[in-house]
């Protein structure tokens, strides 16, 4: 049972946006924002599936698989091999991955191929790049 001084440490570090140990002492910082990690398989292969597969991973009609410049990303190790003019995707670095660009400047999906990928959407995949682009 906590005396009163140990009540009072508690409510006080919660007030300052800690929680506090029994004794007193604070153990973590409430008030930080909790991290947000984006995953791959749940978050950022959903994105791809729905607007990129037909062109980049889907199998056609005979059961072939559809990879345009030889690039796949429905599958995490294809997708991090890139295309055929190289790395798509630079871990930790969005400003450097092909990829997001071809998405941010309209190129992907090309004209007549689909809607626009949405800003929502951008944000996470370039979420996941900053954090590490991990196969999560």
């Amino acid at each position: 049972m906590l005396c009163a001084v140990g009540v009072a440490a508690v409510a006080g570090a919660l007030v300052a946006g800690q929680a506090a140990s029994p004794g007193g002492a604070a153990t973590h910082d409430l008030s930080a924002p909790a991290a947000d990690t984006v995953s791959y398989k749940e978050d950022v292969l959903p994105i791809f599936q729905a607007r990129c597969a037909r062109c980049h991973g889907a199998e056609d009609e005979e059961g072939e698989v559809v990879a345009e410049v030889s690039l796949i990303l429905i599958n995490y190790e294809r997708l991090m091999m890139g295309s055929e003019f190289g790395p798509v995707i630079t871990a930790g670095d969005p400003a450097d991955s092909w990829l997001l660009e071809m998405i941010t400047e309209g190129d992907m999906p090309p004209e007549g191929e689909g809607d626009k990928v949405p800003e929502e959407e951008i944000a996470v995949i370039r979420q996941w790049i900053e954090e590490g682009a991990k196969n999560n």
